[in-house]
């Protein structure tokens, strides 16, 4: 892409090209961890805060970790193949800053009596699309941390920041959970 200083006067940024995929990359048969969140938005980025931590550690060769700002279609299509998906990210439950939740996700029964326009796509409705369409068809858990702040800025709040640890022990501890044989579990 151009940098600004090079282009003229009045003359438009080019528009950016998605990112080309990795013909090498393949999550299939990996855990996929994602930490989801804007580390601009304070404690909305505490996803991308315990995918960093995470990135750190040595989980194995099996098991896949990465932030992003948002969860679409795309990427859910991106690691489809997947064995299992673990999404970390801010989530209002209405219990105290810094409060952990998990979730097991499944789609709900019966058939999609409607759907929203794709950009408007609530997390529910999206697992229920994907699943059908054969975009998700591996177990999702959801690692929700209650935000105290997701205002405009950077940083996290105290009690967010202190959830950090216990959130990067349990996404470890729960990935070699499911690393092992199922007849062990």
């Amino acid at each position: 892409m151009a940098s600004s200083a090079a282009l003229k006067k009045g003359e438009e940024l080019p528009l950016e090209e998605p990112d080309v995929p990795d013909p090498d990359f393949s999550a299939t048969g990996k855990t996929v961890v994602l930490g989801l969140g804007n580390r601009y938005l304070k404690d909305d980025g505490v996803g991308m805060a315990v995918a960093e931590e995470l990135q750190r550690r040595n989980l194995g060769e099996d098991v896949l970790v990465r932030g992003h700002q948002s969860f679409d279609l795309w990427l859910l299509s991106e690691y489809s193949g997947a064995s299992h998906l673990i999404i970390i990210d801010a989530a209002k439950s209405g219990t105290s800053p810094g409060t952990v939740t998990e979730y097991e996700v499944a789609p709900r029964p019966g058939p999609l009596d409607s759907l929203p326009g794709l950009h408007s796509l609530k997390l529910h409705d999206l697992i229920d699309f994907a699943s059908r369409t054969g975009l998700l068809s591996c177990p999702l858990i959801i690692v929700g941390i209650e935000p105290k702040d997701c205002g405009v800025g950077e940083g996290l709040s105290r009690e967010v920041e202190q959830a950090v640890p216990k959130v990067v022990a349990l996404v470890a501890e729960k990935s070699e959970q499911l690393r092992r044989p199922t007849t062990s579990r």
